[in-house]
Order: structure tokens, then C-alpha cells, then sequence
């Protein structure tokens, strides 16, 4: 299949067309407006072709692998934090973290409107984190706290439409036979008030007998059952998902009871072979009584099966499990850990590949339309497609650059906007002035616009598709 990819490399804030090669970058050196931001380039293969609307939504962060764990390690070549691209890898918005790192960035739904989730703290070992709800302007409008004293663990926050988060936490604990039992637990809490409401333990009901990973780990535990994924099942209900018990368990969501068991050891389930999995993650409850799961099927980074997306369906009656679809990428990939598998609206889905640092856009006709990388290096515990509206409340940003033969250029960006489609250059002698001279196209996430005076007052306009102003820049004063 043909592969997805950018169709210009940006570059001093402009785009210039390139012959597409064997694989092409866009490549981010800093930007003259926004100095501070220097995400990681992403590099396709061939440009997008037909992708669902909307932008791409990861979290970069650079990774060391050991043991079948991971760790967030410093990058001194560019930050790590939640990021937004277009489908031609260019920045919309970035937000650096510096030493904290960021996941697990999408779009939910909190008070009846679409808001941005991610988690931030560390990444396992030692645990401990929040996470952050944004609205559409990028301001904090409500931060999630796991309750009685626990800390926070990065693999899940999944807001309900009765205002509350289910979110996963790690827990150390001391047992007969492990002196330190790395347990899995699921709270539900109000987010609003911070109360919770229902609190599930996997050594409460899964036990060490069920792993395929019991020894001890470097940290010096027993990590044997690692929650990686919540989510709501169509009767409302749990399923939950453990990466070393290689299962989905069915909760109840007020007695706490195992309903059943997928997989693992212990299924209850015949699971057909072309639908088993291993070491999962991102198990999904969809619409049409679905079940998608993004299948690792490798556990240690040495291990060489290969990953793809899975859609099973369960036949509760006769207990079985069949497979009603793979989603694979263009070409052959492990992820030993991480991934997900997001169900689009038009019937496609997006592929989050985890440690492979990579990304796949899958049509309903089995189609590659997006595939993806960070060229540095960097993963992305999960990655998305949402089609969402955002503002900053801020101005954009602007610097202007004498050129070497006298000439002035306007660098203009607005990290974050999405509905910028042109800006229009006002100047005049004074402030009081200015008028418009020239209006471009937005042409990245930093556009270079020519100064046609050499001395007076200037500033741009954000204007949308229809021509509509949006936010205007502060002025800046040219003095030759």
C-alpha cells in the first residue's frame, strides 16, 4: 500500500515544495516568532491521502527500554509535552514540559464540551501524577487527583458523562508470597469534588497465578498484572485490561465482581486463533457490540512477533471470541509496549503505534491514508485524530528580522489557533495608521511575510476561512 506523508518541509517559517523521495521530513529547526518551541520533526513516507478531518494528537517523549519496562529520559535536542500536528506534520499546538512528561493527549468530553486530557507526572517507577483538563482556549479548568491517599499512574483518565474519571493507579503492596506486589487499581471519581466513588484492587481478584510475567522486576517488585486501559462497556460495566496477564477482565461496576475473563490464563472464552492476543493494550467497547484491542503481542523489546490493531466480537452465550477484523501497518512493526487503536467517525481508524514511535490512519476500505514517525526518535504512549476548535486567549506571536540586504520580515504564529486560514499585514506610520496592505496564507505553523516599508508600524491579522478577523498581533515599531 502506498504510504502517507507531508508534502512540504518547512522552513524559515515558509514552505518549499519538495520531489518526494524514499521518505521525506518536515523538518523543525525553531521558529523566529516562538524561539521557545522546538518540537520534534515528524517524517512520512509518501503525503496524506484522503484523511479523515481533523489533527493528530501525541504526546513525544523520549524512551529507554529495560527490561520491559519504560522510563522518561531527558532530549537535548528538542521538548517533550502534548502536541498537535496537521496531516503534513506541522505544528498547531505545542506546550513543553521541560523534565515533567506528558500523556496520553486527546479530546473528551467534560460539562458538556469537548475539552484536552493528558496525564503529567512520571512515567512509572516512582509513581505519581495527575491529570490536566483543558478547555478549547488552553487554560486548566479542572486537574484529577487519584483519592485515599493513592497516586496517580499514567495509563488511563476516561471521563463519563456523569461528570466523573476513571482513572488506573499502581500500588506496592506486601503478600506471603511477594514482599512487593505491584497491584492495579481502578477508582472512579468525581472530578468536580475529588470524592470517589467506586474502587476495584486486582489482588482482590486476579491473582499472581494469572501472569505471564511473575518475576521480580529491576525496580525490585512484582509487577504481575499491569492495568493499562478503562473503559465503559455498552451495559455499563467495566472491561479492564492487563498487559502481564495478557487478559481483559469484565468488572462489575458496583460489586466489583469478575463477570468473565478474556484471554489470559484463564478465559472464559475460546478464543478463536486468528483473534488472540498478548500483552495488550487500549481494549475499547464499541457501538456495534465490537470489542478493539491494540494487540503488542511482544512483552520484551528482544521478542520479534509483530503488533497490529484487532476487532473481535464475544458470543456471550457460547463463549466465544472471533475475529472480525485486523488492522496492520504498511510495514511490519513490534510494539513491546503501549499503542491504541481509535475508532474513527467515518468508519477508519488511527493506530498509535507506542514504542515504535510511529502512527497509522487506516480507511474503512482497509486503506493506509496517514503512516507516520517521529524522526528523533521520540514514542508516543497513544496517538489520535480529533477535529477540534481551539483558540488560545493570547495574541499571536511576532518577531521581525532586518535581512542582510536591508529589507525587513514578519514571522508570525499563534500556537495553538486552528481556524487560521490567512494573515493580513496592517501598517502605516503610526499605530493609529495602519491599514491593510497584504494578506497571505497561513503557510505552516510560522509564516514569513515581506515588509514592503522599511520604517513605520506593523502588525498582522488572523483572519479564518470566510476572511473573518480572529485576533490581531501587537504592533511593532520598525525603525531603518
Amino acid at each position: 500500500m502506498a504510504l502517507a506523508g507531508a508534502a512540504f518541509a518547512a522552513l524559515a517559517g515558509g514552505r518549499i515544495p519538495a520531489a518526494w523521495g524514499a521518505r521525506h521530513t518536515a523538518t523543525i529547526n525553531g521558529y523566529v516568532s516562538r524561539p521557545d518551541l522546538n518540537p520534534p520533526a515528524i517524517s512520512f513516507d509518501f503525503p496524506a491521502d484522503g484523511a479523515a478531518p481533523g489533527s493528530i494528537f501525541l504526546a513525544p517523549f523520549d524512551i529507554t527500554a529495560a527490561t520491559g519496562d519504560y522510563q522518561s529520559t531527558p532530549n537535548s535536542e528538542s521538548h517533550s509535552g502534548p502536541l498537535v500536528v496537521d496531516s503534513s506534520g506541522e505544528p498547531i499546538w505545542f506546550l513543553p514540559l521541560g523534565s515533567t512528561t506528558a500523556m496520553d493527549v486527546r479530546v473528551q468530553q467534560y460539562d458538556g464540551r469537548p475539552v484536552l486530557t493528558w496525564y503529567e507526572g512520571t512515567v512509572l517507577g516512582p509513581y505519581g501524577g495527575s491529570w490536566v483538563i483543558f478547555d478549547p482556549t488552553y487554560h486548566e479548568v479542572a486537574r484529577v487527583q487519584a483519592g485515599r491517599g493513592r497516586h496517580g499512574d499514567l495509563h488511563e483518565l476516561l471521563l463519563t458523562p456523569e461528570g466523573t474519571a476513571l482513572i488506573t493507579i499502581y500500588r506496592e503492596i506486601a503478600t506471603d508470597a511477594v514482599p512487593r506486589l505491584v497491584t492495579g487499581i481502578v477508582q472512579e471519581v468525581d472530578v468536580a469534588s475529588g470524592r470517589v466513588l467506586f474502587e476495584w484492587r486486582s489482588n482482590e481478584h486476579v491473582g499472581v497465578d494469572e501472569s505471564y510475567m511473575p518475576q521480580v522486576t529491576q525496580a525490585g517488585n512484582v509487577d504481575y498484572f499491569h492495568l493499562n486501559s478503562i473503559d465503559v462497556d455498552v451495559d455499563g460495566n467495566l472491561l479492564v485490561s492487563a498487559r502481564n496477564t495478557s487478559a481483559v477482565y469484565k468488572v462489575d461496576r458496583k460489586s466489583g465482581a469478575v463477570l468473565w475473563r478474556l484471554g489470559g490464563k484463564k478465559s472464559d472464552f475460546a478464543v478463536h486463533p486468528a483473534a488472540s492476543f498478548a500483552y495488550q493494550h487500549d481494549v475499547r467497547s464499541r457501538a456495534d457490540g465490537t470489542i478493539t484491542i491494540f494487540d503488542n503481542n511482544a512483552a520484551l523489546p528482544t521478542d520479534r512477533t509483530l503488533s497490529r490493531g484487532l476487532r473481535i466480537r464475544l458470543d456471550l452465550e457460547k463463549k466465544r471470541a472471533s475475529l472480525v477484523g485486523e488492522y496492520l501497518p504498511p510495514t511490519p512493526r513490534t510494539t513491546w509496549a503501549m499503542g491504541n487503536v481509535q475508532q474513527l467517525p467515518d468508519g477508519g481508524v488511527f493506530i498509535g503505534w507506542g514504542t515504535d514511535g510511529s502512527f497509522t490512519e487506516i480507511g474503512p476500505d482497509g486503506s493506509v491514508r496517514v503512516d507516520g514517525r517521529f524522526a528523533d526518535g521520540s514514542v508516543s504512549y497513544r496517538a489520535f485524530r480529533f477535529d477540534l476548535v481551539a483558540r488560545p486567549k493570547g495574541r499571536p506571536a511576532t518577531e521581525v528580522v532586518r535581512n542582510p540586504n536591508g529589507s525587513y520580515t514578519l514571522y508570525v504564529s499563534w500556537n495553538g489557533a486552528t481556524q487560521v486560514a490567512k494573515w493580513q499585514l496592517v501598517a502605516g506610520a503610526t499605530a493609529a495608521a495602519m491599514k491593510p496592505v497584504a494578506t497571505v496564507r497561513r503557510a505552516g505553523f510560522e509564516t514569513a511575510i515581506p515588509l514592503p516599508e522599511r520604517s513605520g508600524t506593523v502588525a498582522v491579522v488572523a483572519l479564518d476561512a470566510h476572511g473573518k478577523h480572529l485576533r490581531a498581533s501587537a504592533p511593532t515599531v520598525i525603525q531603518a
